[in-house]
């Protein structure tokens, strides 16, 4: 039987002395398009730092295709997964073409300069989420929705296994947003695995297979995503009563009287 591709056991994290995830387990297997959801300061971010190696845990392993993430450099795990952090201001002022040209790093050498066929696959990401027009421009200067899309270009050249997002749909319109989460639909369809950080329920129905459910840092839920995710559980982790219903056969939440 072969290893799940991300394996996360018993995960223990917390700042300054304050826990933020308790004993996390989480499985997902190759082909997997997994949502993580929750409240605000359920652990989500946290729990993806720790799944992409960016922080180290306080307890816990966390394990690609069975091999310790502790064992490998951040190069050899890049090539494998790609994190799309939250877009923030960018305080160097590199353009939104050397932002994306970063995607190439893990598998060139460390000095070497862009080739042209990098750029060249640079500009075609970038034509595909509709910024190459942005391709001059200082990070600095755009808006929170063309550096996110931005930064999801130096994913898709990334060319990882994995991509772990971190609320890849924020600061987007409803358009960009779909648009951003067919490219999540893409890349699993191409046999890739994503892990992925959303508030937004509806898009979890529509666009993910699975869910894995936080709340005080907790794993309380997982498995398939209408299945998984019912009232009783959601108004419980969210506090607050919430309700299924269905629009154009689209499942969509509402909160109660």
């Amino acid at each position: 039987m072969s290893e799940p591709i991300l394996q996360i056991d018993g995960l223990t994290h917390g700042f300054a002395g304050v826990p933020v995830l308790h004993q996390v387990d989480l499985t997902v297997e190759a082909g997997d398009s997994m949502a993580l959801i929750g409240p605000n300061g359920a652990g989500k971010t946290t729990l993806l730092r720790a799944a992409g190696g960016l922080l180290e845990p306080d307890a816990g392993s966390v394990r690609i295709d069975g091999r310790d993430l502790a064992e490998m450099s951040r190069r050899e795990i890049a090539r494998r997964m790609s994190y799309l952090s939250q877009a923030t201001p960018q305080v160097f002022d590199f353009s939104a073409l050397e932002l994306v040209l970063m995607g190439f790093h893990a598998r060139t050498g460390r000095f070497s300069l862009p080739s042209k066929t990098q750029r060249e696959r640079a500009h075609a990401a970038m034509r595909q989420l509709e910024i190459e027009h942005l391709a001059e421009r200082p990070a600095s200067v755009l808006s929170g929705g063309e550096l996110q899309r931005v930064l999801m270009a130096r994913t898709l050249v990334a060319r990882a296994d994995v991509w772990l997002l971190d609320e890849p749909t924020s600061h987007l319109d409803v358009r960009h947003q779909l648009a951003m989460l067919r490219q999540v639909g893409g890349h699993v369809g191409d046999g890739g695995t994503v892990l992925a950080v959303l508030h937004d329920l509806g898009l979890v129905h529509r666009f993910f297979d699975r869910v894995a459910v936080l709340k005080a840092g907790e794993l309380v839920a997982t498995g398939p995503v209408d299945e998984t995710l019912n009232t009783d559980l959601l108004s419980d982790v969210f506090e607050v009563e919430l309700v299924r219903g269905e629009v154009d056969g689209q499942t969509v939440w509402t909160v109660g009287g």
